[in-house]
């Protein structure tokens, strides 16, 4: 292999990459070519190598103190820098398959980690942010303004404040002066508050008021407010969630700095999403609702293209989702039963994670006292136009059109408790399920009485919390490359390492009483709570973020070849870093499993 060819084999490998000419030069000139039989020992707790190795063909496998395999290396995967770095090894590294394989003299990789600061970061970091890096060099090429922008980076209104007690004429005066048509208002207390020229129609024009009361009388408390150096595409969501047209922008003090408009994001993100907001909100009829509901695929495909980073894209459709959800209870649903029951929906779409409609999960809950049986013709209709609007039915029937997810609050609390005194799998699921429950149309307190009223039965039921959280560990995840890498190259990413963190931090909320549903906010809630250290909530949230990426990815492909939709990806269209990625957050995935086995005592109810 020429001395090129050397060159552009380390430029594709992370981090060389980021070595200057002279800096790869000195490591191509303290470099060799090294074979190695199987099974030969290249590093063990006895032999510390003075050689960081670099797989050019072959195998070679990282075996644990109790003769476990822990990690497997392939073409273009290195090893060892915590034993040249440390000048120890737990771990002993043994050839599998005939080696090939380049060796760079300790001394040359030390001081080029002492030359080149990237390079040190990389190989120094912990697995947090190793993550972090390969992700940046992963997707870097994809990146755009969608992914990095923060509110900063947008134009921000200056703000007109005044006291709450300005008069209504004053106040009108000093934003004329800011040429705004906003008018921020600020409490004694700090509270922000907000007057649009829509108010002023209705509050005072409308309403016949004099132009010298306070403002204090007919702003709105408080203003919804971003941080500046918060990210550009959550202020978007915001705005969907609340339907409002503009925000408050705040500093690291909780001082007021400016106004940012709608309009504003809009013409820098420049898609459509608002687009189809608007479409679902003007619906008047359900054929308007399922042609704005088509148009969700396309902003997804949009998204994930541009890098967004896959928690946006969830919690962005989720929004959307449920406005369909809304807008079509009222549109089926005569007005005189809205309010005597709540639409819910549950699992991935209550917990606000299932981007591509993968099915259904939905119920019911009714007020006592009111007559289920006149929803359920309703509850059909809605089963079947969600149908046509392209969410797949639930293959567990876990639906409105199903009599078991539609009745009383009564009927439910007798589900619940059946469920944690009469145990068995399908209970399990069904409390998991419904515990992700989300209310997205109709009188909300109904399930909020239902989630008390779980939390009170669910006290002092240590051995029926660990039987829960047992399911985490239903299913295996691989600690190796080579455990996936079968013939048929596929692997369930759901049941691998998406639904050990969700169950996993699902049985966590479920015992902290935590009523958030979504799986990143409850890791970073039981972070504050201290039931997760810091680093291992860090974890978790990089590792489900892979692993919804190429989960993601793998499902928009599946609908790019008109193939159906599962959770499964080939492992073997996989590029190197997206496998290195792909390792560690199994890596992450395991350690975790083993917490939620030594938290709950799971081998003691074995």
């Amino acid at each position: 292999m020429s001395l090129q060819d050397q060159a552009a084999f380390l430029s594709n490998i992370h981090p060389f990459q980021v070595l200057t000419p002279a800096q790869m030069d000195k490591c191509i000139k303290h470099m060799d070519i090294a074979y190695y039989p199987k099974n030969s020992i290249l590093i063990s707790p006895e032999k510390i190598s003075d050689h960081f190795f670099i797989i050019i063909k072959g195998a070679v496998y990282e075996y644990s103190a109790d003769n476990m395999v822990v990690m497997d290396y392939h073409h273009e995967d290195s090893f060892d820098s915590n034993s040249l770095i440390y000048g120890k090894c737990n771990n002993t590294f043994k050839v599998h398959e005939e080696l090939i394989c380049y060796e760079l003299e300790k001394d040359t990789f030390l001081k080029l980690i002492e030359q080149n600061q990237q390079f040190k970061d990389y190989f120094l970091k912990d697995l947090v942010n190793k993550i972090q890096t390969l992700k940046d060099k992963e997707y870097t090429s994809e990146l755009s303004s969608y992914m990095i922008a923060k509110v900063d980076d947008t134009l921000i209104h200056d703000a007109c404040i005044v006291d709450e007690n300005t008069k209504l004429l004053d106040a009108i005066e000093q934003s004329m002066e800011f040429k705004t048509s906003t008018i921020i208002v600020k409490k004694e207390n700090g509270q922000y508050g907000i007057i649009t020229d829509s108010l002023l129609k209705i509050k005072v024009l409308l309403e016949g008021r004099d132009l010298s009361i306070p403002v204090k009388d007919i702003a709105i408390f408080p203003l919804l407010t971003v941080h500046n150096d918060d990210y550009l595409f959550e202020a978007l969501t915001l705005l969907i969630k609340k339907n409002i047209k503009r925000i408050g922008v705040t500093n690291s003090r909780g001082e007021m700095i400016g106004i940012l408009e709608q309009i504003n994001i809009l013409s820098h993100f420049a898609n459509h999403t608002y687009v189809v907001d608007s479409k679902i909100k003007k619906a008047k009829n359900i054929a308007d609702l399922r042609f704005a509901s088509k148009d969700l695929l396309n902003i997804i495909k949009s998204l994930q293209a541009k890098g967004v980073k896959v928690n946006h894209i969830s919690n962005l459709i989720g929004q959307l989702n449920i406005k369909v959800y809304q807008k079509l209870y009222n549109l089926v649903l005569p007005v005189e039963l809205q309010k005597g029951a709540c639409l819910i929906v549950m699992g991935s779409e209550g917990r606000n994670e299932q981007i591509i409609k993968t099915d259904q999960d939905n119920a019911l809950v009714v007020k006592d006292g009111i007559d289920v049986e006149q929803y359920r013709p309703y509850m059909n209709e809605i089963t079947k136009h969600l149908i046509d609007f392209g969410y797949p039915p639930c293959e567990g029937n876990i639906m409105v059109s199903n009599p078991f997810w539609c009745k009383t609050v009564s009927e439910y609390k007798n589900e619940t408790k059946r469920w944690i005194e009469a145990p068995d799998m399908q209970n399990y699921m069904d409390l998991a399920i419904f515990f992700d429950s989300f209310a997205v149309a109709g009188d909300k307190d109904l399930l909020i009485n239902l989630k008390d009223d779980l939390f009170n039965k669910l006290h002092d039921k240590d051995v029926f919390m660990a039987y829960f959280a047992k399911a985490t560990l239903t299913f295996d995840t691989p600690n190796t490359i080579a455990n996936f890498m079968t013939k048929s190259h596929n692997i369930d990413i759901k049941k691998a390492a998406v639904f050990p963190i969700v169950q996993g931090i699902r049985s966590l909320a479920l015992r902290e009483k935590i009523r958030e549903t979504t799986t990143v906010k409850r890791i970073k809630i039981l972070e504050e709570k201290k039931i997760l250290e810091r680093s291992k909530a860090a974890e978790l949230l990089e590792a489900f973020d892979v692993v919804n990426t190429l989960r993601l990815k793998a499902q928009l492909d599946d609908i790019q070849d008109n193939k159906e939709v599962n959770n499964e990806i080939d492992t073997h269209t996989l590029g190197k870093i997206e496998r290195d990625l792909l390792k560690d957050s199994f890596k992450i995935v395991i350690e975790f499993k083993k917490f939620i086995n030594y938290t709950f005592r799971i081998d003691k109810i074995s």
